[in-house]
């Protein structure tokens, strides 16, 4: 009996909120302040429902329960919380690719029409396609068009959108699109300079340009001097990859703004938002290591966290034991859900009520006058599975590992590899390629040239998004790769730690002081 109550108490206010959530002008109470600790309870509520509901009505998702040996039925008797817990996480290895889109699907069918589909590749190089319903991009929809408005209502003058996402295929764009034109002026031009800086002067200075895009991309448009940036009002907004506080202020010279969001193709493209306090939190974090020692891991990442604010009614975030990020989407109306998906990111969740005491006793009460909106923190360090993201793609090392490994001569050459990123000296995000040789090994020129066009060629074939993140990429920030003898260069200090490194992220300073050769350029 208890539980029917609460599934159908769930089922009413879920009619409410929707009904709310459907028009910017009542949606806005909804992110009232005062009621985050009854958000927390109905999202994990709303997760347990679209758990039941998945396990009666989705085939593969009745397999991978019986495949895991888990219950196909919650222990509510020691809480919500706790029976969500005993929930086993999939990701895209266990879920997604062992079972088909239709039986993914509630139902195990797809929908005969609303159905839209998108794609991402990431760093497995197969294509996986994303089936979204019409209740899905509706509810998308709305989350959009709320941040939208938050943003331009402090606009000066008539927002002008200029969509420079990866159109096509690619979630980002394709949603960005269908989610603002309703409310807004959008012109989609994808990632193409030419385009953003013929389409401003078109319609000149007197609107305010909201340009989104990758943050590579968005960097190179803003140090292009064809265009008197001065006389424009300009907004920027990135996602696909987080940005350093350096770039921001870069790109702040010809912006008023500069803000992020975070997302996925495999859940959805806007779970969580930048906002004015969770900028102010992470520069305060980012010049104060005693704040950054009590409230990240940055020690233990090497790396400064993007910084968004979430809300747990839509969707429950949790980390695994390895800081990995558990996604639960807990609204019903998704055809394919995704119950504690594991997106392989490191990251962790922190509620306001424990981040206030500390900011107080570090003195940082300044950064808490910033806050408007009473949602949780999301804490965002990177891929935990050792890849790197490059202008909105996902490059693992285990793709050039596969690469080198097709060729047996090559192969036989190869020590190791690594992918090394960092920001050069005007701000740029760079992409290095390095492979190091084996003892003794010498390659001879020709067949050095050929190989180092040879791999990118096939990490292109094998990887879509990444083909299409060099082509769309600024010439500058293309990626570079280069043969090394062993243990010279990045590989010089190999051999002090059991494991190989795969994967490094370069402050300025630890760039300094490796020898790199950035001759080869990789070109579209």
């Amino acid at each position: 009996m208890k539980r029917l109550l609460l599934f159908a108490f769930i089922a009413v206010q879920d009619a409410v909120v929707w009904a709310l959530a459907r028009r910017v002008s009542t949606h806005k109470i909804l992110l009232a302040p005062g009621i985050e600790p009854l958000r927390w309870r109905l999202g994990r509520w709303r997760a347990a429902r679209t758990f039941e509901l998945a396990v009666r009505r989705v085939p593969a998702y009745r397999a991978f329960l019986a495949e895991q040996g888990a219950s196909d039925r919650l222990d509510l008797s020691d809480g919500v919380a706790h029976a969500l817990e005993q929930v086993p996480p999939m990701d895209k290895a266990s879920y997604i690719k062992r079972w088909s889109v239709a039986e993914r699907s509630l139902g195990g069918r797809l929908p005969r029409r609303g159905v839209v589909v998108d794609e991402s590749s990431g760093s497995s190089g197969t294509p996986t396609s994303w089936v979204r319903g019409p209740d899905e991009r509706l509810a998308t929809r709305m989350l959009l068009q709320v941040g939208f408005s938050r943003t331009a209502k402090d606009l000066r003058r008539q927002p002008f959108v200029l969509n420079a996402f990866s159109l096509g295929a690619w979630a980002t764009g394709m949603n960005v699109t269908s989610s603002l034109t309703e409310i807004t002026m959008i012109k989609s031009v994808g990632p193409d300079r030419e385009k953003i800086i013929a389409t401003m002067r078109e319609f000149g200075p007197d609107y305010t340009y909201i340009v989104m895009g990758y943050p590579p991309f968005l960097k190179a448009l803003f140090d292009d001097p064809r265009l008197e940036w001065g006389r424009y009002d300009v907004v920027a907004a990135f996602g696909g990859e987080g940005i350093s506080e350096g770039m921001r202020r870069r790109i702040l010279a010809h912006t008023h703004r500069v803000f992020g969001s975070y997302g996925a193709s495999d859940l959805e493209i806007n779970i969580a938002l930048e906002t004015d306090f969770t900028i102010a939190l992470r520069q305060a974090i980012d010049a104060d290591p005693a704040l950054a020692r009590e409230l990240t891991k940055r020690e233990e990442y090497g790396t400064l966290p993007m910084i968004f604010q979430f809300n747990p009614y839509d969707y429950l975030i949790e980390s695994t034991p390895d800081g990995e990020l558990l996604v639960t989407i807990t609204r019903k109306q998704n055809i394919n859900p995704r119950i504690r998906y594991n997106i392989h990111d490191r990251g962790h969740v922190m509620r306001l009520r424990d981040l206030r005491p500390v900011l107080r006793r570090t003195g940082h009460t300044d950064v808490e006058r910033e806050r408007f909106l009473d949602l949780p923190l999301l804490f965002l360090y990177g891929r935990s599975d050792m890849s790197i993201d490059y202008n909105g793609a996902v490059l693992a090392p285990d793709t050039v590992r596969d690469v080198v490994n097709t060729d047996p001569e090559l192969a036989r050459l190869v020590e190791s590899h690594r992918l090394i990123t960092f920001e050069d000296s005007d701000g740029d995000r760079q992409l290095h390629l390095a492979l190091q040789l084996v003892p003794d090994a010498e390659v001879m020129p020709a067949q050095r040239d050929a190989w180092l066009a040879w791999v990118p060629d096939e990490l292109r074939r094998l990887n879509g998004d990444f083909r299409n993140a060099v082509c769309t990429a600024p010439p500058h920030t293309w990626p570079t790769i280069a043969f090394y003898p062993y243990r010279t260069g990045p590989f010089t200090s190999d051999g002090a730690k059991l494991k190989n490194e795969y994967v490094w992220q370069l402050t300025s300073g630890e760039r300094a002081a490796i020898e790199l050769n950035l001759g080869h350029v990789v070109r579209p």
